[in-house]
């Protein structure tokens, strides 16, 4: 399910355009006290005390995320998972900017003229090496807290995750890797890691950052740590 280009790596190949946009809604819902028939605030808080990701399976916000986001899990446990990765993730975002894929946010530089990224190199390779959902949950958490209020594109990340966790669940299985190598998260992420410029990311709503309290757009100097 390419979205864009077949031949560019920042097409997502899990969410499709309507998932993207219920993903969307959940995060505006996430920043809100007086939704219809919850408070997001205190389900964000929950989700950012939760220890993630096995905990967030108990949170209702993750709960609403997976009933949304039911046509993209199906019947496959693992993607569900998946989801409570992302919903883990995601509560720690400032806001949700579709400008860039989410690997290339991470290679971005901070400032104009500075050389340096988002994620630095090292860091970027640690999170390539996860080896479990715990440790890759772990590691995204830092990338977005480091992003700040520069916000992070979430269809795009939460692409990224249910690839990564596909291709986990066909570890467990002893099965084959897909034979296409763009179509492998870990060769996707780098290429958009490395790639100095990119055009707004395929399917980009028209607001690039939805959190209303980020409408200043502007990219943090420091880095802030994880809860």
């Amino acid at each position: 399910m390419d979205r864009g280009s077949k031949d560019s790596t920042a097409t997502r190949l899990v969410i499709n355009p309507p998932a993207a946009e219920k993903i969307d809604i959940w995060f505006k819902q996430l920043q809100n006290r007086h939704n219809e028939n919850h408070n997001g605030r205190a389900d964000r808080a929950a989700l950012r005390r939760a220890a993630a990701p096995y905990g967030a399976l108990t949170c209702q916000g993750f709960m609403r995320l997976s009933n949304m986001l039911a046509g993209v899990i199906g019947n496959q446990p693992h993607r569900r998972f998946g989801v409570a990765i992302f919903a883990a993730v995601a509560a720690h975002a400032d806001g949700n900017n579709d400008r860039k894929s989410f690997a290339a946010q991470l290679g971005e530089t901070v400032s104009a003229g500075s050389d340096r990224r988002y994620l630095s190199e090292l860091r970027f390779e640690r999170l390539l090496r996860a080896q479990t959902p715990e440790e890759l949950c772990r590691l995204l958490i830092r990338a977005v807290n480091i992003r700040g209020s520069a916000g992070v594109n979430l269809p795009s990340l939460a692409d990224g995750i249910l690839l990564w966790m596909d291709e986990w669940q066909a570890r467990q299985q002893n099965l084959p890797a897909d034979p296409n190598p763009l179509k492998r998260n870990a060769v996707r992420w780098t290429c958009e890691y490395h790639q100095k410029t990119q055009q707004p990311a395929p399917d980009a709503m028209p607001s690039a950052i939805s959190a209303p309290e980020d409408a200043n757009g502007n990219h943090p100097t420091d880095n802030k740590e994880p809860a």
